[in-house]
């Protein structure tokens, strides 16, 4: 039997291909994260893991598909 994982309510998610660890920060002003070239304005998370795992999947680079649990640290 697979083991299910639980969120608490009003988790935030953020799909990506970047090895974060654990108290990173996630910012504005760095390449976007998929096909274009422009520097990302804004921060992106999902509040359903089912957006998270779109986000990671459409995310550049040959690393393999992360989602990681955030929490947001500014206003939203």
């Amino acid at each position: 039997m697979s083991e299910k994982i639980v969120f608490s309510p009003g988790s935030f998610f953020h799909g990506t291909k970047a090895d974060l660890e654990i108290g990173d920060f996630i910012i504005t002003g760095k390449k976007k994260n998929y096909q274009d070239s422009r520097k990302s304005e804004y921060v992106y998370f999902a509040g359903t893991l089912d957006a998270a795992i779109w986000g990671a999947e459409l995310a550049e680079g040959d690393g393999r598909e992360r989602i990681y649990v955030v929490e947001p640290t500014g206003d939203f």
